[in-house]
């Protein structure tokens, strides 16, 4: 992978973990880079169709409304 600008501490990387997806309505999206002793900082990405999954077997398990 090629070198990358770290999103928290802006120093360059040959070692680049993704942490994100930036967006915009003006153009296309970018992905955001870590560093890895800065991707510690960020949060975790979350599966929103695991997500979606587990709430669906709660409701059929009858644990929520």
């Amino acid at each position: 992978m090629t070198s990358q600008i770290c999103a928290r501490c802006d120093k360059s990387t040959n070692q680049p973990v993704i942490v994100g997806q930036v967006h915009s309505a003006s153009c296309g999206g970018r992905t955001a880079y870590a560093c890895p002793s800065c991707a510690p900082s960020f949060l975790k990405r979350r599966d929103p169709l695991a997500e979606l999954a587990a709430m669906r077997r709660a409701r059929q398990q009858g644990w929520v409304r």
